[in-house]
């Protein structure tokens, strides 16, 4: 199982969320994760991650920017939304 921490900034807000690639994938709607370019699966787990923030903490918002770190994405430092 591939874990991904997602950085969740903005708005006076600084905390993260974790997941597995594996949680986003099998929720993922439309076309199929392995004909995803690199730029749509990231933009998946993103939207993932925001929304798995905004249940947790019961908000929502527009100005939080989020980053991906660990996983696949050790590669790079951060990958900002």
């Amino acid at each position: 199982m591939e874990g991904i921490k997602a950085i969740i900034r903005g708005n006076g807000v600084e905390s993260s969320v974790e997941f597995s690639v594996e949680e986003v994938m099998a929720r993922h709607e439309g076309t199929p994760w392995s004909e995803l370019s690199e730029a749509e699966r990231d933009a998946a787990l993103k939207e993932y991650a925001r929304g798995l923030f905004e249940r947790q903490n019961g908000t929502t918002g527009d100005d939080l920017r989020v980053s991906l770190q660990g996983g696949s994405f050790s590669h790079v430092d951060e990958r900002d939304i």
